[in-house]
């Protein structure tokens, strides 16, 4: 854990109370604390507004996480649609430029014509006809057909940016509230160190039981990753190829990543999280941007990339070029637009 809450060392029992039993448990020992010592009242009183603090603030960042989850599944499977309507008009497109070679075949020139004086019959003459015929109405039909696709297409890419913006602003959200809970809980923390006896007993038991109804998940841990981020973003990418254990947009991260203990510095390494300086190399003005260093010259090279030779190393990153699209790109050693490199805990 990145943060202490004051709970004992060793190993704890898995309680199989529900989250009532627990909350009535916890008011029960909130009770017994206030008795235990009156002398501590007023650190009681301080524990309870931490207690109470800590609550709203771990319920909001829950709540939030969870929209997040919901957005992001939605925005996957939205994209997933995106994906098979562009195969579908791909399809219609190639379709109708068959059919269109083949109407300009059929009656170019004295080709339909010639079919007809040639004809044996008067059958035969009308096949040749309705032939061509055929392949217009074939042709009116996919035209139709790729009208309602392309609509269909511009209104869920329009869906899309929208649930995106919505994700986004999520992912700052939860920074905002992470970084709140973090200070909740050092400031519980300085209550708690204030019981002692009996009643900081008491007073660990009540920790317990917050770890258990949340807390502990709401606050990230050095070994804990964080699934915070929006969907086909920049960050969401990077925490789907190292761990994570802090939150927020990407001009963030270099301060969240101190925060909780991992070394940063000026040099890339395999591995390293490469950060932007916001509105510099190209990153957005607002969010920043982050990426992944896959290589560092000299040596080969991943994805696109043959070889990275020396002076250079290879970033994979997404929602560079195209969003939900992993990019591979070198750089170079000297650039001087990145805040830093995020390295592992220390």
């Amino acid at each position: 854990m990145v943060v202490g809450l004051g709970v004992p060392t060793g190993a704890t029992p898995v309680r199989a109370d529900t989250p009532s039993q627990l909350e009535a448990e916890r008011a029960q020992l909130l009770q017994e604390l206030a008795a235990a010592s009156s002398e501590q009242s007023a650190a009681t009183a301080a524990l309870n507004n931490a207690e109470d603090s800590f609550n709203q603030a771990t319920s909001a960042l829950n709540t939030a996480r969870a929209q997040l989850a919901t957005l992001n599944s939605e925005l996957a499977t939205l994209n997933g649609d995106i994906t098979a309507d562009q195969t579908q008009e791909a399809a219609a497109r190639n379709a109708l430029s068959t059919l269109t070679r083949a109407t300009y075949e059929s009656v170019s020139g004295d080709t339909v014509m010639t079919a007809v004086l040639n004809a044996t019959d008067f059958t035969a003459a009308m096949d040749s006809l309705s032939g061509a015929s055929s392949i217009t109405a074939q042709i009116r039909g996919l035209e139709t057909t790729l009208g309602h696709d392309q609509a269909d297409l511009l209104t869920k890419q329009g869906q899309l940016q929208n649930d995106f913006a919505q994700a986004t602003a999520l992912e700052g959200q939860l920074s905002t509230q992470s970084s709140q809970l973090l200070s909740i809980v050092y400031a519980r923390d300085q209550v708690l160190e204030q019981f002692t006896g009996p009643a900081q007993q008491l007073a660990e038991q009540i920790d317990e039981i917050d770890n258990e109804l949340g807390g502990t998940a709401a606050v990230p841990s050095s070994t804990s990753c964080s699934d915070s981020f929006a969907y086909g973003d920049c960050t969401w990418y990077v925490a789907t190829r190292r761990c994570i254990p802090w939150g927020g947009n990407a001009n963030a991260w270099y301060y969240n990543a101190s925060k909780m203990g991992y070394q940063e510095g000026s040099v890339p390494e395999v591995g390293a999280v490469a950060v932007w300086d916001q509105g510099q190399g190209g990153a957005n003005a607002w969010y920043g941007h982050v990426a992944y260093v896959e290589v560092v010259g000299p040596d080969l090279g991943v994805g696109s990339i043959p070889v990275v030779p020396a002076g250079d190393f290879e970033i994979s990153e997404m929602n560079w070029g195209d969003w939900d699209q992993v990019d591979y790109r070198l750089l170079p050693d000297t650039a001087t637009y990145f805040q830093g490199f995020i390295y592992g805990p220390g």
